[in-house]
């Protein structure tokens, strides 16, 4: 629908008295419907129009990001946040950035999964490719711990504003605000970890696979074994994590005792472990990695662990110390809900625990009147990442368990987030918040957009063709009018895209795919819509895939 007659059914639908065209949401103006509720503001008359657009905006955003002149590196390399063009004159001169720490590590794993892994596919666009290399290799050369050290070859997760060197956030460190020199978080070092992991999937290249080893070496010889003692009658237990929230890189000194967040590093163990065949891993490290995972995961079950305390604490780099652990984030719970979704044989009690943590996080972090999501206790706001990600996350159940409630709410939760997202790709961090946060507005905001097309396909765009989602990393696309071709890291793995018209022929390699009434073996499955349909293929023996229309 072209932008006239799509002003003409907003038009409409405000003398319907189906829209206010008074309230303004950021710097668009809110679209509602009879009933009240939010729309998104592009395309409200199509559900998940929007999704893909501020993707899109967003996404193509970064391309143009200007040099800071003190460092000669990209805004997004030494500053957390900025103020766009709209907002700050000296934007187009790199000048724009505040004073506050970045947080490179986070980003730059971030801009892996969104750009590199999601955006990348879904538009074909391989440029993105280009921005995220720059990223990790000025990480892996200016902002790694050295060999020698108890924490060795780690990623920072903060540094100083303009400063191309990363070694923790020094100017803050006499009012225990943030890491310090030389103090790194162990849950980002899982987090880049598999950023690394996931980069070298996609290229090839060697470098990121040692990096994310190197990772996952550190995280394995730091582990601390805190389940509590499983007596029905014991009553003090250990306060502390399996990985401390943060600790001196170079001393090995922990600052900060707490985290709840070990599912990033069990995320970058329990891969290299799965494609430790394939990569040559050491016997040894492989069991060093399985022993640490099984630590961290189970303490997570355990009685002193988090989904029994519901004690989600220690995330966000730049809070201060808190020994007392009164802060309460929603990022950790969420994204354990998401790793369990997608390895529910982890936990055979999926179906109670995902929506535990989804009312509680829908509850403590919940805004009045505003389908939004706050931060964290200690940052009480609402804001676009976090918003999109509890509805990414609820879509996701929704796929898992058919609980159409879940469906309706990541729609409603996801609607809101589009505000965030101006007509130029500038994303604010929330509605009384006009500043961006590179972490929060792109590397945390277009993967999740991204994971809400691939749960419910039906919302990618109509009359387009696109890669919405797989298994496995994929390694290169080519989309041509009649014919789409891919590679997958992994010879088996199940796709799900969003097409124009059915498919005549696929083939694995050489050899021809078969349709079929259900995706319960190799073969693919086609779900008409009014306009196009939705593929879904499980392969396996093959990583070539092509699809002729």
């Amino acid at each position: 629908m072209n932008k006239v007659v799509g002003l003409f059914w907003i038009m409409l639908q405000i003398l319907a008295g189906n829209l206010s065209g008074m309230e303004k949401i950021a710097s668009h103006e809110a679209c509602r419907d009879r009933a009240g509720g939010l729309l998104a503001w592009y395309k409200p008359e199509v559900p998940g129009a929007a999704y893909a657009q501020v993707a899109g905006l967003a996404a193509n955003f970064l391309k143009s990001v200007p040099v800071e002149p003190v460092s000669g590196l990209k805004l997004y390399m030494v500053h957390a946040d900025f103020n766009g063009p709209e907002q700050d004159e000296n934007y187009f001169k790199g000048t724009s950035g505040t004073d506050w720490m970045p947080n490179p590590a986070c980003v730059f794993a971030g801009f892996v999964q969104s750009l590199a892994v999601d955006y990348r596919v879904f538009s074909g666009d391989d440029s993105y490719l280009g921005l995220v290399r720059e990223c990790l290799d000025q990480m892996l050369e200016n902002g790694t711990t050295p060999q020698d050290w108890p924490w060795p070859g780690c990623p920072y997760a903060s540094a100083d504003p303009r400063s191309p060197i990363y070694q923790g956030a020094t100017h803050w460190e006499n009012l225990r605000r943030g890491d310090g020199l030389h103090c790194l978080e162990p849950d980002k070092v899982g987090e880049l970890g598999a950023g690394y992991l996931k980069f070298y999937e996609i290229t090839g290249e060697d470098k990121y696979l040692a990096a994310a080893i190197r990772c996952a070496d550190a995280l394995a010889a730091n582990v601390r074994e805190v389940r509590a003692d499983t007596n029905r009658f014991a009553h003090e237990f250990d306060s502390r994590s399996p990985w401390p929230f943060r600790v001196n890189a170079r001393t090995g000194l922990v600052v900060d005792e707490y985290s709840s967040n070990v599912v990033e590093p069990v995320r970058l163990l329990d891969e290299l472990v799965r494609i430790a065949g394939r990569t040559g891993l050491e016997k040894g490290k492989a069991e060093a990695y399985l022993k640490a995972r099984e630590i961290a995961w189970s303490w997570l079950f355990a009685k002193n662990g988090p989904l029994k305390t519901y004690i989600w604490n220690g995330y966000f780099e730049d809070i201060p110390s808190d020994p007392k652990l009164l802060n309460r984030v929603q990022i950790t719970p969420l994204e354990t809900a998401r790793y369990i979704l997608r390895h529910p044989e982890y936990d055979p009690n999926w179906r109670k625990d995902v929506p535990a943590l989804l009312h509680w996080v829908a509850s403590v972090f919940a805004t009045d009147s505003l389908d939004a999501i706050k931060e964290q206790t200690w940052c009480f706001a609402p804001m676009g990442s976090h918003t999109a990600r509890y509805a990414s996350v609820c879509a996701l159940y929704y796929e898992m368990s058919g609980d159409e409630l879940y469906k309706e709410e990541a729609r409603r939760f996801f609607n809101f987030a589009t505000y965030m997202c101006e007509d130029n790709g500038y994303v604010w961090v929330g509605p009384g918040w006009p500043t961006a946060w590179f972490s929060d507005g792109y590397g945390d905001y277009i993967k999740h957009f991204m994971e809400g097309l691939g749960a419910v396909p039906e919302w990618a765009p109509a009359g387009e063709d696109h890669l919405l989602r797989s298994t496995s990393i994929v390694r290169t696309l080519a989309c041509q009018p009649r014919r789409i071709s891919y590679t997958t890291f992994d010879k088996e793995a199940t796709e799900v895209l969003r097409l124009t018209g059915k498919p005549v022929r696929i083939t694995v390699g050489s050899q021809p795919l078969n349709e079929r009434d259900r995706l319960d073996g190799p073969g693919w499955t086609w779900n008409k819509l009014k306009s196009g349909g939705i593929l879904r293929i499980s392969h396996l023996g093959g990583t070539d895939i092509s699809i002729e229309k």
